[in-house]
């Protein structure tokens, strides 16, 4: 008998951890399987988020290695698997998509970060600019995890677009959340502090060790620990080493459960220069963890300073490090934004989010 479930492929540049990557990997593993078939297609065949996949999911490699003839294999590959929707992450990746030969199979992508950002750092931002014009408007479904995002890709564009907003798939629905610590008094050792991402230069990990430096300078004693893997990793290790900060700062790598790594912890900083969303945010919150962003895009869309969360301006260690000490120094004051944190965090189950994206599945595959 004929299989009848919808055939859903995701298409990504690799597998390495990020955002957007788990995002495909939490719906990968939620999405029902008596309704919908997903398989996985991707540029390069690597990234410890392989490791996480579901048994039956087995990655496939998009046959051309240059960006030119992408667009051809993608088409090839979508029809012999016989796709009804395909969903892509990353500016490249949508584009390639989208300019592959003509298929029966409804498009789907997304965008995980701010264009305006993306194209300032983009190489020919102009070529780019103009191939989003002409491509995006074909999409059957722009998917971006924050209002934010929807504006300005539409304002960019100039036109309306078919843009859905769904919440990020984070955190578990059915699982109990861990009981962080207590903010504990210098008195009682060090202030623990967690964050975590890629080591790039966006998210500001040398930033919040500059912070965490200043802290120490003024006999404010701390304990940082940083998860995540990346190409800044020797440049901040370079950095600890000349705020002679190895005692107390530390690069703990990529963990498969950052939540859990985070419990015990005090306070979780996110000290990004820009953030499409902030998925880490919402892990921390999940647990009862107070959360301390910068107001950098994602985490402005859903923490109100003072009620579930707290905000601060980015690009500054000195105003970092300020409010940090406030923070962990009135212990009554932090812990008031946890049972906000937590409520906000649910909105971002997994179980609900991947029901949401079957439903925009099936209202596509019917049109």
């Amino acid at each position: 008998m004929p299989d009848a479930r919808t055939r859903v492929a995701f298409l990504l540049p690799h597998f390495q951890p990020g955002g957007a990557e788990r995002v495909v990997l939490n719906w990968l593993g939620a999405l029902d399987r008596a309704r919908f078939d997903p398989h996985l297609l991707l540029g390069r065949v690597s990234g410890d988020f392989l490791d996480l996949l579901p048994g039956d999911i087995a990655p496939l490699r998009i046959g051309a290695r240059r960006s030119l003839w992408r667009s051809f294999d993608i088409g090839r590959q979508l029809a012999a698997l016989r796709i009804d929707v395909a969903y892509s992450a990353t500016n490249a990746m949508n584009l390639a998509m989208l300019a592959a030969p003509a298929s029966q199979c409804a498009r789907i992508i997304s965008e995980h970060t701010t264009p305006a950002a993306y194209l300032a750092g983009a190489k020919w931002p102009w070529l780019r600019k103009a191939a989003m014009r002409r491509l995006y408007p074909q999409a059957a479904a722009i998917a971006v995890p924050t209002q934010a995002i929807a504006a300005e890709l539409k304002a960019l564009l100039g036109r309306e677009l078919p843009v859905r907003c769904l919440p990020n798939p984070v955190v578990d629905d059915c699982a109990p959340p861990f009981a962080a610590a207590l903010p504990r008094s210098p008195r009682e050792g060090p202030w623990q502090i967690v964050s975590a991402g890629r080591l790039v230069r966006e998210k500001g990990f040398d930033l919040l060790i500059g912070a965490a430096a200043r802290l120490v300078r003024c006999n404010r004693p701390c304990a940082l620990t940083i998860y995540g893997e990346g190409p800044e990793r020797a440049s901040l290790e370079a950095q600890i080493a000349a705020e002679g900060l190895g005692h107390c700062v530390r690069l703990a790598g990529h963990v498969a459960d950052p939540a859990a790594a985070m419990n015990g912890a005090n306070l979780f900083v996110l000290a990004s220069r820009r953030e499409g969303f902030g998925n880490v945010l919402i892990e921390a919150m999940h647990q009862g963890l107070p959360v301390l962003a910068t107001r950098c895009g994602g985490p402005d869309s859903f923490i109100v300073d003072g009620k579930n969360g707290w905000l601060v301006s980015p690009g500054d260690a000195q105003v970092l490090a300020a409010r940090i000490e406030n923070l962990l120094a009135d212990p009554a004051v932090l812990s008031s934004t946890v049972g906000a944190g937590r409520a906000t965090a649910a909105q971002y189950g997994i179980q609900r989010s991947a029901r949401l994206f079957e439903t925009m599945l099936e209202g596509l595959v019917r049109r």
